[in-house]
């Protein structure tokens, strides 16, 4: 293996793979996805149990949102917002008694899969990001989910084009 480069997607692909046949999350966030090879470089991703996709609609590089249908299913269609891809759960009906308890009564959780835009773009990252965010309130009203300003339960991730300093991670952080 010692020979082979790093850099190279089979490689890559294959340490995926097993990273994320040991962690087992129930949803899985890809940034930077070729549409053109979509199928083919994440064909794996079914093996492994994820049968549910949403690929962000525009642009050469998308954010790619998977996710175990037997675990947890969609609660709305997703939302393509300015590079980010919204999309909400609830368990489905397989998940054992637990996991349904520990889901405040099956209310929706949302994932933000982020792909902000690079270079001198700080204001506009920042915007990406709010405009997400006002997704997030309004799919949680759409779902009737109470004061969502405050009870939307959020996982905010991707690529952010920038370090812990940038404006929206300091949006996320600090408000």
């Amino acid at each position: 293996e010692s020979d082979r480069y790093v850099g190279d997607w089979e490689y890559r692909r294959t340490l995926l793979e097993k990273r994320i046949g040991v962690v087992d999350a129930d949803v899985v966030c890809f940034q930077e996805v070729s549409p053109t090879s979509f199928e083919d470089d994440f064909a794996f991703m079914e093996d492994l149990g994820y049968d549910g996709v949403e690929l962000f609609r525009k642009g050469r590089f998308r954010p790619a949102t998977f996710w175990k249908t037997k675990k947890c299913k969609l609660a709305a269609p997703a939302a393509h917002k300015d590079r980010t891809l919204l999309t909400s759960f609830v368990l489905n009906n397989e998940c054992n008694e637990e996991e349904q308890e520990n889901n405040n009564n099956n209310e929706p959780w949302f994932v933000l899969n982020c792909h902000l835009q690079a270079g001198k773009e700080g204001k506009r990252r920042v915007q990406q990001l709010e405009k997400g965010m006002k997704a997030i309130i309004t799919m949680a009203n759409k779902l009737d989910v109470k004061d969502p300003k405050k009870n939307a339960r959020a996982i905010v991730c991707g690529d952010f084009n920038g370090g812990a300093e940038c404006g929206a991670v300091r949006f996320l952080e600090d408000g």
